[in-house]
């Protein structure tokens, strides 16, 4: 029920909502405080068009989500998704006159299928997942100076100057789009935080005591995030520690070339990989018991500007680290708390999952080191942001 504060806000995101945390918590956590929450998300498998879930209305559109490997084709499929929602958030807003108008990128200008409601007074928030012009030129190996990177940076423009607020995921993503476009905001950083609803309380000391070397990797499968890098790391791996085993939770557009290189690398018995996304709530469950969670991103214009969510749940959960040293990453994280490889290094990664598996102690020094650095940056904190930003606008 709608407290008499509450607001009726309206979230948008071309998104399969239970599978992504971010747009997730944020949404509940407004149900959760007496906010009237809706959302209008794109179809899921065995899912009806329309559920509450944790006090949400997910309004699920028939549009499925596009994962291939065209600029194009996602092109395209954006352009769907924004005309089937401009009609949808336009009519329901006839009927529902919402408050707030909280839309998720990508894509940026995904933002203006709310100009109806804004018009008629509804405030609007941009909540900038990722920088589309950096995305597409590490997805597509597109130049920054190819017309496509400059329309991209337009478009960034455009958006953030419609909306009445914008998010943005952590400091270095801030630095950016003010630089891009002084004047523009205000901004407010809000980390991809895990929900503790989901993961349990932050922080509890579970650095793995099995007896078997397990790694992990959860999320997107994509060339630039380099997971093909540490499948050639842990086929070195096993060469010292057959016993090994490496658990892949994930799909995208590059999975099948990661299940074809498990049999290139002779690796098949030691590596799953699911070809499935999971729940948000199953997440902890998965990879609980770790050796340690495996970020392999390559460097490029995006990746500089990434901290991954996967990261932040390994850390939180009490699972040591490996990742490879860039911009943001080091930003938040230093060498005590997590084990740095040079980005590309196959050789320091392989040596890095090795080592780690037989020093219990710096792995539990590592961890709590890592959970330090965070310790004031959990969504207990943070939502008190996205409470200010969604009552202030």
């Amino acid at each position: 029920m709608r407290t008499l504060n509450g607001k009726k806000i309206l979230m948008i995101a071309y998104t399969e909502y239970l599978t992504d945390a971010r747009p997730r918590r944020e949404a509940e956590s407004l149900a959760a405080r007496g906010d009237e929450v809706e959302f209008i998300a794109l179809a899921e498998k065995k899912q009806p068009n329309q559920e509450e879930v944790n006090g949400v209305l997910v309004r699920r559109l028939s549009q499925t989500r596009y994962r291939g490997g065209s600029g194009l084709r996602y092109i395209a499929a954006y352009a769907e998704f924004f005309l089937r929602v401009f009609l949808r958030c336009t009519l329901l807003h006839f009927k529902r006159h919402y408050d707030v108008v909280h839309v998720h990128t990508m894509p940026d200008v995904l933002v203006f299928s709310a100009i109806v409601p804004k018009l008629m007074g509804a405030k609007v928030i941009l909540d900038v997942h990722d920088m589309m012009p950096e995305l597409y030129m590490s997805k597509f190996g597109i130049p920054e100076s190819h017309p496509l990177i400059w329309l991209l940076k337009t478009q960034e423009k455009a958006s953030v100057s419609f909306a009445d607020r914008v998010i943005c995921v952590h400091e270095p993503h801030k630095a950016v789009l003010l630089k891009r476009h002084p004047g523009a905001g205000p901004f407010t950083i809000l980390l991809n935080v895990p929900d503790p609803n989901i993961f349990g309380e932050p922080f509890p000391p579970r650095v793995t005591a099995e007896t078997v070397p397990r790694f992990v990797y959860h999320g997107t499968i994509a060339r630039r995030l380099g997971l093909d890098l540490a499948m050639e790391a842990f086929g070195r791996v096993l060469r010292q520690l057959p016993q090994a085993k490496f658990a892949i939770y994930g799909d995208g557009d590059f999975a099948e070339e990661i299940e074809k290189l498990t049999t290139i690398l002779q690796t098949k018995d030691a590596v799953s990989v699911s070809r499935k996304f999971f729940r948000v709530e199953e997440i902890p469950r998965l990879v609980q018991g770790a050796t340690a969670g495996i970020i392999s991103n390559r460097r490029d214009a995006a990746t500089e500007f990434m901290l991954p969510v996967k990261m932040l749940e390994y850390v939180y959960l009490g699972i040591p680290v490996i990742a490879p040293r860039l911009q943001t990453i080091q930003y938040y994280f230093d060498e005590q708390s997590v084990a740095f490889y040079d980005p590309g290094d196959v050789d320091q990664l392989a040596r890095l999952m090795t080592s780690l598996w037989s020093d219990r102690a710096r792995r539990v020094a590592m961890t709590l080191r890592a959970q330090d650095r965070i310790s004031s940056l959990t969504w207990h904190s943070l939502k008190r942001l996205l409470f200010e930003v969604v009552d202030c606008s």
